[in-house]
Parts: C-alpha cells; sequence; structure tokens
C-alpha cells in the first residue's frame, strides 16, 4: 500500500483499503476503489489479489438460460420419443413417469460428466467460461468438485423436496455472486470451485 491507502500494485483485484475495518477487503478497478468493504476471504490475509477474470453474475446468467434451454429442449424431445405422447383432437400432451425421471438422471450425468471433464456446461462453453478449481488455474476441476457442484441438481430429482433445494440454490446464488470477491455461487462453494470469464 502507499501512503494515501491505494494498492501498489495497480492490477485490478480485491486489497484491503486504508481506513476500512479490519479483516475487510474492497474492489480496487486499477485506478480507484469500487463499492463497500466486505468481509474478506478466510486466509486470504486482508488482502486478495487476483489476476483472473471471475465470471459476473449477467454472463452466468447467460449460461444458465441457455443449459435450461438445451435440458428443456432434449427433455421434450425424451419425452417425445419415449414417453406417452397424445396428438388427438383435443390438442398435444406428453407424460412419462419413469421415462421423464430416467431422462433427467441422464442429463444431469451429462452435465455433470462435461464439468469434471471439459470444465464446463454447454452454456458456458459457449459464452467462453470455465470451471476451476479454488487456485482460479486447474480446470477441469475433476469428478468429485463436478460431483459436489452439481448436488444440488441431483437432489433436484427427488419430488418435492428437491424443486426448493434447486430453487433455493439459484436464488442464494444471485446474492452470493454480487457480494463475493471471486463470483462464487452457492454451486462453487459447494465444489469449491470458480468460474472464469475467457
Amino acid at each position: 500500500m502507499t501512503d494515501n491507502g491505494t494498492p501498489q500494485n495497480p492490477a485490478p483485484g480485491y486489497y484491503y483499503a486504508a481506513g476500512d475495518p479490519a479483516g475487510t477487503v474492497r474492489q480496487w478497478d486499477g485506478t480507484q476503489w469500487v463499492g463497500d468493504p466486505m468481509p474478506a476471504p478466510p486466509g486470504a490475509g486482508g488482502m486478495v489479489e487476483s489476476d483472473k477474470n471471475f465470471a459476473g453474475l449477467a454472463v452466468r446468467l447467460g449460461a444458465a438460460v441457455i443449459d435450461f434451454v438445451i435440458v428443456i429442449g432434449i427433455s421434450f424431445a425424451g419425452l417425445l420419443l419415449f414417453g406417452d405422447v397424445d396428438t388427438s383432437d383435443n390438442g398435444f400432451s406428453a407424460t412419462g413417469g419413469a421415462e421423464q425421471i430416467l431422462i433427467a438422471l441422464v442429463l444431469m450425468v451429462f452435465l455433470t460428466w462435461m464439468i469434471a471433464v471439459k470444465g464446463a456446461t454447454p452454456g458456458k462453453l459457449i459464452l467462453g467460461l470455465t470451471i476451476t478449481t479454488e487456485d482460479g488455474e486447474t480446470t477441469p476441476p475433476g469428478a468429485r468438485k463436478a460431483i459436489l457442484r452439481s448436488l444440488p441438481y441431483l437432489i433436484g430429482n427427488i419430488p418435492v423436496l428437491g424443486f426448493f433445494v434447486v430453487v433455493g440454490a439459484l436464488i442464494a446464488s444471485i446474492f452470493m455472486i454480487s457480494s463475493d470477491p471471486e463470483n462464487r455461487s452457492a454451486f462453487d462453494r459447494i465444489g469449491d470451485t470458480r468460474v472464469i470469464a475467457k
């Protein structure tokens, strides 16, 4: 830090700002302080400096929407192929009990495999995002972190309870990404991962 409390290294990142409460960091955009002080991540020693471009809320929501559209499209196609489809004069309906659950599980296994092996879901690949380990370097994060990261979605296949788990994780993620120095979501915290924008 210089005498006036600005970082000696002008690189954007999160630093302790002179005059802020101990144990907090504030965003330095390369020329000035931005936002309010926030608690420093554990082990940061009051300063976080990173050259990583952690993906923000807007681009991550965009990737989630793309993934959602892909999952809905594949699920609908699966129901057409394997479900009970009624195209009578009363309209169109497709139902599937065990088929629907099986399709959902296959999709979740596939998306978890993509995270473990490719370091991204289809939506993240399209928007140039990668999922890394906690150091922000290693990608793909591997099977264990991918499974942990996907856990809320896997639980989402449980009737009723699963819906609340997934919706709760998504809502919590919006607030977490907006307030975390590394833009970590609930899924990132569970899997100890980070999402980097290329």
